[in-house]
């Protein structure tokens, strides 16, 4: 992330910093997603505390992500969020490969959320667990790729999007060189984002994520 950054934009992860919820090992499901939204919660606090700029969530189901503006003023970028409205710049509609089968039904609804379905060329699974997609295998790749072109051969899409952030990590740069259509990796894609929004001093808008009540009267 911080070789894809711009000059004086500085890429850290608060190594230094243990929250007290832990996460799960990958997001395959709602449940996990759910899970690891505690944690998301007291780390977008700590490092608005320490004075950053902007937050990078890392998993493209967003999970958290609407909660997480409640709680702070600097911008928190979803991955999943920012690659399906930037498809919708880059072509007129768009697949998203999904990491499991598991995960196709909540993207969908992701899409939806993002008043985005009438844009959507189709869902595909890898068929492959995340912690598989991590080791980076050829065959995994191979297999990757084969799916790609499917969206946009088969299914009609002008855009892929990664749908998944070790997918992204994994294969993004390689795949991206290998296509001669865009594919969206969201991870670069929020960076991208982050430096835009701070750039251009813009974050969400409390109007729509306030602080939530209890805390407002707790003085947080």
């Amino acid at each position: 992330m911080q070789a894809a950054a711009a000059p004086g934009t500085i890429v850290e992860n608060m190594a230094d910093y243990t929250p007290k919820h832990p996460k799960p090992i990958s997001i395959e499901s709602l449940y996990e997603e759910y899970l690891s939204t505690p944690r998301l919660f007291e780390m977008v606090q700590e490092a608005e505390k320490r004075g950053y700029d902007a937050v990078l969530t890392g998993c493209f189901g967003d999970p958290g992500v609407d909660a997480a503006r409640e709680l702070v003023n600097i911008p928190v970028i979803g991955p999943g969020e920012a690659s399906l409205h930037t498809a919708c710049m880059l072509g007129y509609r768009f697949s998203v490969i999904c990491p499991v089968e598991s995960t196709i039904r909540s993207t969908r609804m992701q899409v939806v959320k993002a008043g985005l379905e009438s844009r959507l060329a189709s869902l595909r699974s890898l068929d492959e667990s995340v912690v598989d997609i991590r080791k980076g295998e050829e065959s995994t790749y191979q297999k990757l790729l084969t799916i790609t072109k499917a969206c946009v051969d088969v299914d009609g899409a002008d855009v892929v999007i990664l749908g998944c952030a070790s997918l992204a990590f994994a294969f993004g740069d390689r795949l991206a060189k290998d296509v001669d259509f865009p594919v969206v990796n969201g991870l670069r894609l929020s960076l991208k984002m982050a430096e835009m929004l701070v750039g251009t001093g813009l974050s969400h808008s409390k109007v729509a994520f306030p602080l939530p009540p209890k805390l407002a009267e707790a003085g947080s």
